[in-house]
């Protein structure tokens, strides 16, 4: 049996699932620290800045964990390479989330009224197509036992539909969000106009990047 174990290696699925869920915990946490900006609560927004941090950092550490243990040559369905990919994408979850945290603290900022309703609706649609893609990492122990094919297959392409059209959805909500910021500019600073459409834009690299592992995964299964 050793030799056995020895011989497959550690399953990798079940650490990378762990490391999404990391993420998913970061990406739960968007929609309150940037309000926590805006409602002014420095209190709440520490405690959250904390709690991302905390998460970035235990995803890494599982991170480097898989990276370390990952046998260059292993009895797998899909390619290593292709699966590291994966791991590199949904690193950038919960590294683009800190950053956004990290963006917020650089100065005082101040959202103008007609700002909050277009940017909450655009972290609701980045929220959702990131969740989306965690859901989809949960799926691998399933394709596994398929060999990336059947039923199980069919389901998870319907599921990367989804994230594509949602995607698109997220990215209309940007533009949107981006446009407003821009109407209202005579109301904001110049510095928090900048400092709100960077923020904007990290916001849709989030949803960038969970498109990008879905359609990874698409890819896989193809092979």
């Amino acid at each position: 049996m050793k030799a056995l174990i020895a011989l497959f290696g550690r399953s990798p699925f079940k650490p990378i699932q762990a490391h999404m869920e990391k993420g998913r915990a970061c990406i739960e946490r968007i929609k309150p620290i940037i309000n926590a900006i805006i409602d002014n609560e420095p209190a709440e927004f520490d405690r959250l800045f904390k709690e991302i941090s905390d998460l970035e950092s235990e995803a890494d550490i599982i991170k480097n964990d898989i990276r370390s243990h990952l046998p260059k040559s292993i009895f797998l369905p899909i390619d290593r390479r292709d699966l590291l990919e994966v791991l590199d994408i949904q690193e950038e979850l919960p590294d683009t989330i800190q950053d956004i945290g990290i963006l917020l603290t650089l100065r005082p900022l101040k959202l103008p009224a007609g700002m909050k309703e277009p940017l909450n609706n655009l972290i609701d649609e980045v929220v959702r197509v990131c969740n989306q893609a965690a859901d989809l990492v949960q799926e691998f122990d399933e394709l596994v036992e398929t060999s990336f094919g059947g039923k199980e297959a069919e389901k998870v392409l319907a599921m990367i539909e989804q994230i594509n059209a949602d995607e698109t959805v997220a990215d209309g909500t940007e533009r949107a969000a981006a446009k407003k910021l821009f109407d209202l500019e005579k109301e904001v600073e110049v510095l928090d106009v900048i400092m709100w459409s960077r923020v904007i834009n990290k916001l849709g690299d989030l949803a960038d990047s969970a498109e990008r592992m879905a359609n990874r995964l698409r890819l896989m299964i193809a092979k």
